[in-house]
């Protein structure tokens, strides 16, 4: 089944999709280094579903849910710093695996259920992976065959050096195709990424069914950019680690809305260098600013009746197969 222009703004097609589609694949999350010392806590969203991320005293990550078994109220705002997870209504606490602690208050209630529900983690390449189901092959078996282009170790080292965050909106499916082509530099991109990575000579044709790799020619200076998606949500681009990676985080809340973050790594010695990294997200925040135009501009155009989604080119093979994954959880 192909998709249709109400796929992309369609309150029941994206519920669905956060069910079948972003609920249970492995979706990154944070950098490891974010949740690197013991109490460490940061809230994250997965899908609309709000998860809690920990590091506990044994260096163990947890994602339990961010919601508390008392009154539903979330429970952690952002990143915090704590030896326990203490709920700011009614000071239920809970250990950092998320088991019930104390509940002030309770006697005679039955607490049993009461402990912070569990959900899949895993770290690979420096990344904090979340999936709410289970029985997932593991992100490492996932990635394996991208190991060459994507090296977990290599990526392992690197650093944040900016980020830049956006609320867009956009359904998340618009970013991902405009992110996993290149065939938009002649356009979009025609003053900036096109002098570089000419957009008619990239190949997608690598792509697979669970991923997007765009090899795009090498530049002499500029080097050879590699762009890949694996879906749903982890999107990156580079050059090579030793020259960095610019990482998309993304989060869709809504039908049209996404949370987004752009996030420099790069190895220590660059990403401490503040001029260095004022210059690098500088260039990213001005390519991002070409990208806002024509994602707003399809978003748009995708709720006129006249919408349709057009043939596509060889150089958007990647979108093709992305949109037959997609297809299978909106039948």
């Amino acid at each position: 089944m192909a998709l249709t222009p109400g796929d992309y703004h369609t309150a029941e097609v994206f519920d669905r999709e956060c069910r079948e589609r972003l609920s249970a694949s492995w979706i990154p999350v944070c950098r490891s280094e974010e949740l690197a010392s013991a109490g460490t806590q940061r809230a994250v969203m997965v899908g609309t579903t709000p998860v809690l991320l920990t590091r506990d005293r044994i260096g163990a990550a947890h994602a339990l849910s961010n919601v508390c078994r008392h009154r539903a109220i979330t429970l952690v705002d952002g990143d915090i710093q704590a030896d326990a997870i203490r709920c700011p209504y009614h000071l239920w606490t809970y250990r950092l695996d998320g088991g019930l602690a104390a509940a002030p208050f309770m006697e005679g209630a039955d607490l049993a259920g009461c402990d912070l529900p569990r959900y899949a983690i895993a770290e690979w390449g420096g990344w904090v992976f979340v999936s709410l189901v289970g029985g997932l092959p593991s992100i490492g078996e996932q990635l394996a065959p991208l190991r060459g282009a994507l090296d977990p170790g290599a990526m392992e080292t690197l650093r944040i050096g900016f980020r830049m965050r956006f609320d867009h909106a956009w359904n998340w499916k618009v970013l991902v195709e405009n992110f996993g082509e290149s065939y938009h530099h002649i356009g979009a991109h025609a003053g900036t990424l096109q002098h570089l990575w000419p957009g008619g000579q990239t190949d997608s044709s690598v792509s697979t069914d669970r991923w997007i790799e765009i090899r795009h020619p090498t530049h002499p200076e500029a080097g050879a950019l590699k762009v890949f998606v694996v879906f749903p949500l982890f999107l990156l681009a580079t050059t090579g680690a030793d020259r960095g990676v610019v990482w998309y985080r993304l989060a869709p809340t809504a039908p049209e809305h996404i949370e987004l973050e752009i996030i420099g790594l790069y190895p220590p010695d660059r990403a401490s260098d503040p001029e260095d990294m004022e210059r690098a997200r500088a260039q990213l925040f001005a390519i991002h600013q070409e990208d806002i135009v024509v994602c707003d501009r399809v978003q748009a155009g995708l709720r006129s009746p006249d919408a349709v989604l057009g043939p596509l080119s060889p150089l958007e093979d990647g979108i093709a197969r992305f949109r037959t994954w997609v297809a299978g959880a909106n039948r």
